[in-house]
């Protein structure tokens, strides 16, 4: 099919971070605020929306920096990712998403209003306190690339 006859779309793009304590077996989850829209009180990894004209990297730099007041080191590419929020199929929940492995070389976090709890922990600890499998998705595939290197 020729690119030019298909209608124009409309979607987001996310980026994600699992972020590795340096030199430790550690991740970083925070805990979603309770008055968040979506997933409230959820534990997650850092997820944020790319503005537009903004690259994936300079997207999810400043999400970092927002969340989690960190400023990380970008390792590897995760995952690549389509949902749909709030499982409503439109180009207002629309999102592809990039998770990428992270590194930060300290354990001082800067919660925004977003979130109301954070802790570092094993990847094995991470999945007893993370219930949704797109995330736990995310942190399996932080385990395999960690295991094969």
């Amino acid at each position: 099919m020729n690119t030019q006859s298909l209608p124009p779309g409309r979607f987001m793009v996310a980026v994600g971070a699992v972020v590795e304590y340096k030199n430790t077996d550690n991740i970083l989850l925070i805990k979603r605020s309770s008055d968040q829209d979506w997933q409230p009180n959820e534990w997650e990894i850092v997820y944020g929306r790319v503005a537009q004209f903004e690259t994936p990297q300079d997207g999810l730099s400043r999400e970092l920096q927002e969340e989690t007041g960190l400023t990380v080191k970008v390792k590897d590419f995760l995952t690549l990712w389509h949902i749909y929020r709030e499982n409503m199929e439109d180009a207002e929940h629309e999102l592809i998403g990039i998770t990428f492995h992270c590194q930060s070389d300290t354990q001082k976090v800067i919660l925004s209003h977003e979130h109301s709890d954070y802790k570092w922990v094993t990847p094995e600890k991470a999945l007893e306190f993370v219930q949704v499998e797109e995330i736990r998705r995310d942190i399996i595939k932080f385990q395999q690339q960690a295991i094969s290197a």
